[in-house]
């Protein structure tokens, strides 16, 4: 199945959406997607290169929707060297 991606310029993951309520980012965080396969989304940090692209995917919408509900997380970040990346930025939330 095709799905749309964005590849970060910066960490070269490509990360793409599974669900409608499913948000990925890459590993540096510069990129986040969101919407899922009808709804999706992006945003990129200002400045920050990136390449959208249509990617294939081994996998059914029902597979990709059962692996965000059970927070496998098989699918929906592809790191080039095939092993994800422990995240070392910050997260803040902002009230």
């Amino acid at each position: 199945m095709l799905v749309k991606a964005i590849e970060c310029g910066e960490c070269k993951n490509i990360v793409y959406s599974r669900t409608r309520d499913d948000v990925r980012e890459c590993s540096c965080g510069r990129v986040i997607v969101s919407g899922g396969l009808q709804h999706f989304n992006y945003e990129v940090l200002p400045g920050m290169l990136y390449e959208a692209k249509k990617i294939e995917v081994r996998a059914s919408p029902t597979v990709l929707y059962d692996d965000w509900n059970s927070l496998r997380d098989e699918f929906g970040l592809i790191c080039p060297d095939g092993i994800k990346e422990e995240k070392t930025k910050a997260t803040y939330l902002v009230q």
